[in-house]
């Protein structure tokens, strides 16, 4: 007897992901739709990342989007015709979201100076500077605008005292859009990074050629995905499948990065990441963390904040999506060093 789906079946050709590393499915030729947002987008071929592949489409079922697939079709839950998402107009109103950045008032001729700055200073990694209407602008982590008023103060005033000559004028600037707009369109599979820097991660190797990098998973789906990911990468792969082999492996090879599942087998991540501390290991080695869809937004802020760990992942998550963050945090460290 042939097993029946509730989702609807489209053409698994149509099921891909772009090359920022948003899941989407292609409903005419010019026009997308991300899986996880339901936002609508405008579609090209120079937009193309790559097929998605079963670990990609796991991670979908796991999150609710996918029901079943194959090797032709994949079903997808509700389409959004069929009301699995809002509809544009139950987002519209009068209120506005606003976000904030600095202004230091120099000119943007003066970015590379500001620059310099903030790497001298060991900052580089929490601040990224961009010119802005011809003046220099300090936003947070990989561009981020600063989310509340209160960290764009903080900002503000750790600079002021690190470099008060160059900072002496920065004044908290904010940008404001529809909170319509913003709930509806979410944020990009890229976060707030910038698209000439998404580019370049998915293409240049000279940031993550000849590095260690140790991958801590149970799952031997995700460690088969991920080192060939890093295949391309040239990069050098070691893997654990337990807490217990990653501490060992980490102290074996000293790897220029760590990546690790936020459940292992043996352990969870808190516990692995209070052992590292206790090798001395832990500042010296960048760490991407990466935790299943239905993880909780304590275990986020615990990851930043007392974790200390430089990404924070959750699935679903494209290949393209895990080759900007390692490229990006190992970059970061580069520059820090630099």
């Amino acid at each position: 007897m042939t097993k029946t789906f509730s989702g609807s079946p489209v053409s698994r050709r149509t099921v891909f992901i772009l090359a920022d590393g948003s899941f989407v499915v292609q409903w005419d030729e010019n026009r997308v739709q991300e899986l996880l947002s339901g936002r609508y987008r405008n579609y090209s071929d120079q937009d193309f990342g790559h097929s998605v592949t079963d670990y990609e489409l796991n991670q979908l079922q796991a999150a609710g989007r996918v029901e079943h697939y194959n090797d032709q079709y994949v079903w997808l839950f509700s389409l959004p015709e069929s009301g699995r998402f809002p509809s544009e107009r139950e987002y519209q109103g009068p209120a506005r979201v606003r976000s904030y950045y600095l202004n230091t008032t120099l000119p943007e001729d003066r970015l590379p100076e500001v620059a310099d700055a903030l790497r001298n200073l060991a900052l580089s990694g929490s601040f990224l500077v961009r010119a802005r209407g011809g003046l220099v602008a300090v936003l947070g982590k990989n561009g981020a605008p600063f989310p509340h008023l209160k960290d764009a103060e903080r900002a503000q005033k750790l600079l002021m005292s690190k470099a008060p000559n160059l900072f002496e004028h920065t004044a908290i600037a904010f940008v404001e859009t529809s909170e319509y707009v913003h709930r509806l369109r979410a944020e990009p599979a890229w976060g707030t990074v910038d698209l000439p820097t998404v580019v370049d991660s998915q293409s240049d190797i000279t940031v993550t050629s000849g590095k260690r990098v140790l991958v801590v998973s149970s799952n031997e789906e995700e460690q088969a995905a991920v080192q060939q990911l890093f295949a391309t990468m040239d990069m050098t792969v070691y893997a654990a499948a337990s807490a217990a082999e990653g501490l060992q492996l980490l102290e074996d090879y000293d790897p220029d990065l760590l990546i690790m599942d936020l459940q292992l087998p043996d352990m969870h991540a808190w516990e692995m990441l209070a052992k590292i501390k206790e090798i001395g290991a832990y500042d010296s080695t960048p760490k991407i963390l990466i935790a299943e869809h239905n993880a909780t937004g304590d275990d986020q802020a615990f990851a930043l904040t007392v974790g200390k760990v430089d990404t924070y992942l959750a699935k679903p998550m494209s290949m393209a999506q895990l080759r900007l963050n390692v490229w990006l945090t190992l970059k970061n460290r580069q520059d820090d060093t630099s």
